[in-house]
């Protein structure tokens, strides 16, 4: 199946943090679609996150203001990629920022486009191994943030009855549980 031709493309709002495009697509039939994407600022290029676990099987997640949902909730300590930034690197410097932690060992767990039907912005996520307190600095949270400690099945377990609002930090944890059960 080949794709549609873009037959139209206009921006048709802007934020402090990306642009709305509007795409119109024809398709083989002769019909046509409008898409609104969301593109991310151009100071970034994705963001990275980290499942940071204890030598006991502790994760940490930290509970931050949640905008689109007027609340607060957990999530991982994820954050945006710096131009020129690896995504292992903001991975570490996000953790360090938001929950005040450090990793022995990264693995990577998961690396793809979130939402492609509506969005171009690609998330790193990373198993942190070895987690364990440092200073805290900088992050950019309004509301403050802290760190909450949990056994990885736990969090699992609330992330599957929806306690977890964040689809992503939901399958972060799942898949370093199955990473763990793995070693």
């Amino acid at each position: 199946m080949k794709p549609p031709k873009l037959i139209k493309e206009q921006v048709t709002g802007q934020g402090g943090r990306g642009q709305i495009r509007s795409l119109t697509y024809q398709f083989d039939t002769g019909q046509t679609q409008a898409y609104d994407l969301f593109d991310v600022r151009k100071t970034m290029q994705g963001s990275a996150g980290v499942v940071p676990i204890d030598d006991e099987g502790n994760v940490y997640l930290v509970r931050e203001f949640l905008p689109a949902l007027g609340t607060f909730g957990l999530s991982i300590a994820r954050g945006g990629i710096e131009l020129g930034e690896s995504a292992e690197a903001a991975a570490i410097r996000e953790l360090r920022e938001e929950a005040g932690l450090v990793c022995t060992k990264l693995t990577p767990l998961w690396q793809s486009t979130v939402l492609p039907n509506a969005s171009s912005w690609q998330v790193t996520l990373y198993c942190g191994y070895g987690a364990a307190p440092t200073e805290q600095f900088g992050g950019d949270e309004v509301g403050g943030v802290t760190t909450v400690k949990l056994p990885l099945s736990e969090a699992c377990a609330m992330a599957a009855r929806g306690e977890i609002p964040g689809a992503l930090t939901g399958f972060a944890l799942l898949l370093a549980q199955q990473k763990m059960a793995l070693k």
